[in-house]
């Protein structure tokens, strides 16, 4: 009866990780962050320096998740009250993205419950991104799903981006729809909702980000009156606008930069060969603008991906 009750336990808990990103995701055209790995994969090859994070759900089962991610690879591990150690989470994803070429990327991801998926992510301009991600058995001997996302931003603004994505499950003729849209009124404070066609299964999460640290709150509902819910958290070596993050009055700002050298006004250009060959001419460093050298300098720059 006990083992019973645990199966029981577990494929409630399981129902309620795959039916929400618990690292705050709502498309596949959208994976901009932790939820690339839990979501499209592929995400994974965009460059968004280093981020990590925690996630803890509201349950009895005192369900927890860590996640990480760096230079195209990442991981998320799952662990509950049915865990058997640190080294055999409930649930655990690695993946790994690049970029094909520019604004395309490609990743692949291996869940622990023997699946894997291929994700896809096209972005021709910043307006509007196309996700897709395929599943099968980690023997590649069985199809299970299959994900098409669409996200754009109507008015050309990282304020409001919809879009939806398009569901198809092996030996299912139905379509499964989710829209979705996200909003961001000012900077640092983001909600965003999917739903499935009947608008009676919700999808949602908040998140408010300081800079350069992140809490965020994903939770559904349906018709069926089932509430799940948690909270999280994340911090990035990449730092966000936010209105919570005020600059200091009076602060000094240094940039490094190297001066050694031949300045020259006009664009540098090649000795010719024998001239390189016996009298080793010290090539020219054209000057730039002042604006030009605090752009190519910034080590820690502010950016507002598709998110």
């Amino acid at each position: 009866m006990q083992k019973i009750l645990q199966l029981l336990f577990i494929s409630a808990t399981l129902s309620s990780l795959f039916a929400q990103d618990i690292w705050g995701g709502i498309s596949v055209a959208t994976p901009d962050n932790l939820n690339a790995i839990s979501g499209n994969p592929a995400g994974l090859g965009i460059e968004r320096g280093e981020q990590s994070g925690s996630y803890i759900q509201f349950d009895s089962l005192y369900t927890n998740s860590t996640s990480y991610r760096s230079d195209g690879i990442g991981f998320d591990l799952t662990y509950n009250k049915f865990s058997h150690g640190i080294f055999n989470p409930f649930d655990g994803n690695i993946g790994i993205g690049a970029a094909l070429f520019p604004n395309a990327y490609a990743g692949i991801k291996w869940n622990k419950h023997h699946l894997i998926d291929f994700g896809l992510l096209y972005r021709p301009l910043n307006i509007a991104s196309i996700g897709l991600v395929t599943q099968f058995n980690d023997e590649l001997t069985k199809y299970y799903q299959s994900t098409v996302g669409v996200a754009i931003r109507p008015f050309l603004k990282h304020r409001l981006t919809i879009g939806a994505d398009v569901k198809t499950v092996n030996n299912d003729d139905e379509l499964y729809i989710s829209p979705h849209i996200t909003l961001e009124p000012v900077d640092g404070v983001l909600l965003s909702s999917r739903s499935n066609a009947d608008f009676d299964d919700f999808h949602i999460n908040l998140a408010f980000n300081f800079g350069k640290h992140s809490v965020y709150s994903p939770s559904s509902y349906n018709d069926a009156n089932e509430f799940n819910g948690g909270f999280g958290f994340y911090t990035s070596s990449q730092k966000h606008k936010s209105i919570f993050k005020k600059k200091g009055k009076d602060v000094q700002k240094f940039i490094r930069m190297k001066l050694s050298g031949l300045f020259i006004e006009e664009k540098p250009v090649d000795a010719p060969f024998l001239d390189q060959i016996f009298n080793n001419p010290e090539k020219g460093i054209q000057l730039r603008t002042w604006i030009d050298e605090i752009d190519t300098y910034t080590e820690d720059p502010e950016i507002d991906g598709m998110i």
